[in-house]
């Protein structure tokens, strides 16, 4: 028994973050390229490894993002629901599919599939130019993302460096907690596995935001606390 979703698929299509700037006449021609497919519960729809290359909306139902470890270890990532997507990539590269997709219940898809996008875009010259600039956008973000995470990453071991040094060779003093033995950033930096660049620059960092002060060589943790919490 095929599962009929409840909400309009140009919702399904306009609310994905890929096309959610089409104008309603743009949405509308790429909905009727589209496809639907039904699929019963505990079926695989993508799997690991495949060169398929549709992208799939769930219309109703849910389903697990399924890794393949080994021959005998398998893991789920994570769970799809009413709305989400998965394979946009696969509608602008042919690469295999980096994870598995499993129902848990049946489910009802809306399919685009690559070849009919590409037909669509080259009729539709202007979508392109809109497409590129929404994945431009992703794109620029994942990569602040992880630049933020690379910057949290290396300040967090500078400052654990840091604390256990006090611990270490430090001792209480009225303006705080110091570091009686000398330190030049490149031993920092290698104690904490960081270059000592970048420790200079934090350290210039730390010192004017008054949570260390450094004094001929000398380390004062003047508010030890800080170093892991606001790092």
């Amino acid at each position: 028994m095929t599962i009929q979703p409840l909400v309009d698929p140009r919702f399904f299509l306009g609310n994905n973050p890929l096309f959610s700037n089409l104008a309603h006449a743009d949405l509308e021609n790429l909905l009727a390229i589209t496809h639907k497919k039904h699929h019963r519960a505990h079926s695989i729809v993508v799997r690991q490894g495949d060169t398929d290359d549709d992208m799939y909306i769930i219309e109703s139902g849910s389903a697990n993002v399924r890794l393949h470890l080994t021959d005998d270890e398998e893991i789920t990532l994570g769970k799809l629901t009413t709305g989400d997507a998965f394979g946009e990539i696969a509608l602008f590269d042919q690469k295999p599919r980096t994870a598995s997709i499993v129902t848990c219940e049946p489910c009802e898809f809306l399919i685009l599939s690559r070849k009919a996008f590409e037909t669509f875009l080259l009729s539709n010259p202007h979508v392109a130019l809109q497409l590129l600039t929404t994945m431009s956008k992703r794109t620029r973000a994942t990569s602040d993302f992880l630049k933020e995470m690379m910057y949290l990453e290396i300040t967090t071991r500078l400052g654990e460096t840091l604390t256990n040094i006090a611990h270490a060779y430090g001792k209480n003093t009225p303006n705080g907690l110091k570091i009686d033995m000398k330190f030049a950033d490149q031993e920092l930096g290698k104690l904490a596995g960081i270059p000592s660049d970048i420790v200079t620059a934090q350290l210039r960092h730390l010192e004017k935001t008054g949570i260390i002060h450094k004094h001929f060589g000398y380390l004062t943790l003047l508010k030890p606390e800080e170093l892991t919490r606001r790092l």
